[in-house]
């Protein structure tokens, strides 16, 4: 157990830390290519709105080529988040600051990872989540505190008998013929469910967990992994080979960006 403290004496702190005005997005870089990235840019603009924070278009492609630059130090596949904030300033909501934004990236590792899901249920009152907002996952954190999970399974979010997501991805099921994802508020538009749901692959749609004793095979969605197979939800064996989630696998592994 590390005792060690780290105290500071401040005149001024930045809104992300001390307010929580703050959105991020992350993504792979691949071989210099980023999936989708007009769509995290815009989701990160959308986010930063609403705390009445405009940044401009004519940063946009300063800043991916930061993300790029930073990325490429860590080899050819690597995950980068980038944090927007309302920058440092004085003590007060009201105060005004120069948005700063942050870049972090990390060799991405690909693990033959095992994905058995367990329902659980979110204790706090569901928002709208049009971002990426840092105090939605503050919540997050909260609300792990309130799980207890079996050995070897990851938490399937769920309120009042609706499906919402994964712990940091959304989850599409496999239901008589079509892919389904969860619709509704404390859901994530995220990237690739929207790209998916462009292309007609998938229809969102509010998903109750009766559904879960009857899907066929299941899949986690994000833009860190792109596509994950789900082995088991609530130890009802998934079928992993199934026709519908290669379909899913052709098509995001034929994009620019992409490494399944």
């Amino acid at each position: 157990m590390n005792d060690a403290l780290d105290i500071q004496i401040v005149q001024n702190l930045n809104r992300g830390l001390s307010y929580a005005e703050s959105c991020f997005e992350t993504f792979r870089v691949i071989d210099g290519a980023i999936f989708l990235w007009d769509k995290h840019w815009q989701r990160l603009q959308h986010g930063l709105a609403s705390f009445r924070i405009d940044v401009s278009d004519k940063h946009q492609e300063n800043i991916k080529q930061s993300c790029l630059q930073a990325a490429k130090k860590q080899g050819s596949d690597a995950l980068v988040r980038l944090t927007a904030t309302g920058g440092e300033a004085a003590w007060g909501l009201s105060q005004q600051a120069t948005p700063q934004f942050f870049i972090q990236a990390l060799p991405f590792a690909a693990k033959q990872q095992t994905i058995h899901l367990q329902s659980v249920e979110y204790p706090f009152a569901l928002l709208p989540k049009p971002a990426k907002f840092t105090s939605d996952y503050a919540l997050t954190l909260r609300a792990m505190q309130h799980w207890t999970l079996q050995d070897g399974k990851n938490p399937l979010v769920c309120k009042n008998g609706a499906l919402l997501s994964g712990l940091t991805a959304n989850i599409a099921l496999f239901h008589q013929g079509k892919w389904l994802t969860p619709q509704g508020d404390g859901i994530l538009a995220g990237s690739i469910r929207n790209y998916l749901i462009q292309q007609e692959l998938i229809t969102p749609q509010p998903c109750s967990t009766q559904l879960l004793t009857q899907v066929e095979a299941a899949v986690l969605l994000n833009s860190g992994s792109f596509l994950q197979v789900v082995q088991s939800i609530d130890n009802k064996p998934l079928q992993t080979q199934h026709p519908a989630i290669a379909d899913l696998h052709q098509n995001l592994q034929n994009q620019q960006g992409v490494c399944l």
